[in-house]
């Protein structure tokens, strides 16, 4: 029997997780290509010293049937269990996060809490009137939670993160907002009810040596089983015969061009990308590919000589003086991160390409950093070891308005090429986490092996497309 080649676009979690299950039959020949040098994506880790560092704060907790079982048969013993502790910072003072009714109404400047209680019943009042229905993530926001907690927590978190938020698709808040509004924040103060676990999360996964390592584990036991993996290459083109991808040139490692033929293409590298893969295929494809927006990742580490820092993992930071989102401290997630006696701080946003802290040096960006960090007292100047950035181009995708038309169209080509798979949080231009980046994968794989009945397209619909961002 004729072994198959499958040919996977990326090393992130979803295409590891694929290539991971793919390997262990011996009717495939798994071949791996990823532009990095290492693979995980912004889900691995790398070692700086004797600091093992992740990229940004990450946490394995999930809903899906089967996944921990998964995780904890590929981890073993190097997994641990950690209860969930996260702040957001307002007002000169650290909240526990999400926010809880006590504090919003007790620690809360009284006319910002009269604000946020006034226009949630005001919202409530014109939910009754109207039935018009939310189009942008603005309006879906204050539809819920009203106008008052929207201006002060939602709104600038989103315009951080993700850009404008009044031009932003409702889809956005469906996948990201867990909670279904303030009234249920209401009823579980007054009624004393449990943590709802599809909401958040109250423990979470983690491996002792960093996120990185469940990436990782799964490359050894890809590697073991006979995946070859090309790092450090460069995807050029793909090639199309006969209504199927037929191959795949890229450039390796060494500069070497290489090609690759495939029966089956799982692609998890950046959607948008493959209108220049396939530039001969329609210039319309290319148009709009164009339209597909990401935004860039910056993570900034400070590597301290101190004990622990921060009041909880990890603290958002909505108000406008800041200008990153989010504070992360590696010691809190395992001990084993760092040298006795020191500790790593992770600074992480968004950014567009024109943006000019893109463009900054590593040492423009500490030293902004640093005034903006003063003010918390964290850590003193002397205390700072080392300090650098990571950068990844096009990870975090852009809801805007009207961007579920052109993200359709390009995904009509895996009708076309019948051994296409779009997949993962890049590949599918989806917001997922790790957990559900695994089970693309998984899915993706079972499919290809003919493990799973059904067709492709009914899978996203039925369950991709489904997926709940659990925070």
């Amino acid at each position: 029997m004729k072994e198959k080649n499958i040919v996977v676009l990326g090393a992130g979690v979803t295409g590891l997780s694929a290539a991971y299950r793919l390997s262990k039959d011996p009717a495939v020949k798994v071949y791996v290509i990823e532009k990095r040098n290492a693979v995980g994506g912004l889900c691995g880790s790398f070692k700086d010293g004797d600091f093992v560092l992740d990229y940004g704060p990450h946490k394995f907790y999930t809903l899906l049937d089967g996944i921990v079982d998964e995780l904890k048969e590929l981890m073993g013993e190097e997994l641990m269990e950690r209860d969930k502790a996260q702040s957001i910072y307002m007002h000169g003072r650290y909240y526990t996060y999400p926010l809880k009714m006590t504090e919003m109404l007790t620690r809360f400047p009284l006319s910002e809490s009269f604000k946020i209680l006034f226009s949630y019943g005001t919202q409530l009042l014109k939910n009754f009137i109207s039935n018009k229905d939310a189009v942008t993530y603005e309006e879906f926001i204050k539809e819920r939670f009203g106008n008052g907690l929207y201006q002060s927590i939602f709104a600038p978190m989103a315009e951080k993160i993700y850009g404008d938020p009044s031009k932003l698709d409702r889809k956005l808040a469906e996948v990201r907002i867990s909670s279904p509004g303030l009234l249920s924040v209401v009823k579980q103060l007054l009624f004393r009810s449990k943590i709802d676990k599809s909401i958040q999360a109250p423990k979470f996964h983690y491996p002792q040596m960093g996120y990185g390592r469940i990436p990782e584990k799964m490359r050894e036991i890809a590697e073991r089983n006979g995946a070859t993996f090309h790092l450090g290459a460069e995807v050029n083109r793909l090639e199309i015969h006969d209504g199927k991808v037929a191959a795949v040139q890229f450039t390796d490692g060494n500069g070497d061009r290489q090609r690759l033929v495939c029966d089956e293409l799982i692609y998890t590298i950046p959607i948008a990308q493959i209108g220049k893969l396939i530039p001969d295929y329609s210039p319309r494809l290319e148009s709009v590919c164009e339209k597909v927006k990401s935004r860039n990742v910056i993570i900034y580490y400070f590597l301290l000589k101190s004990g622990p820092i921060l009041p909880s993992m990890w603290v958002f930071f909505p108000e406008q003086e800041f200008r990153f989102g989010r504070l992360s401290e590696m010691t809190k997630f395992s001990p084993s991160t760092a040298p006795a006696g020191h500790t790593a701080l992770m600074v992480d946003f968004t950014c567009d390409p024109e943006d000019p802290v893109w463009k900054m040096s590593d040492q423009a960006l500490g030293d902004l950093l640093l005034g903006q960090l003063e003010p918390l007292n964290l850590f003193q100047a002397d205390q700072v070891v080392k300090r650098f950035s990571k950068r990844f181009q096009s990870f975090y995708p852009v809801y805007n308005v009207g961007f579920q038309n052109n993200l359709n169209e390009i995904r009509e080509l895996e009708g076309r090429f019948k051994n296409l798979y779009f997949i993962g949080r890049t590949g599918d231009f989806n917001y997922n986490n790790a957990d559900q980046c695994m089970d693309m994968g998984f899915q993706a794989a079972d499919h290809i092996l003919g493990r799973r009945k059904g067709e492709w397209n009914g899978l996203r619909t039925e369950r991709f497309d489904r997926y709940k961002i659990v925070d």
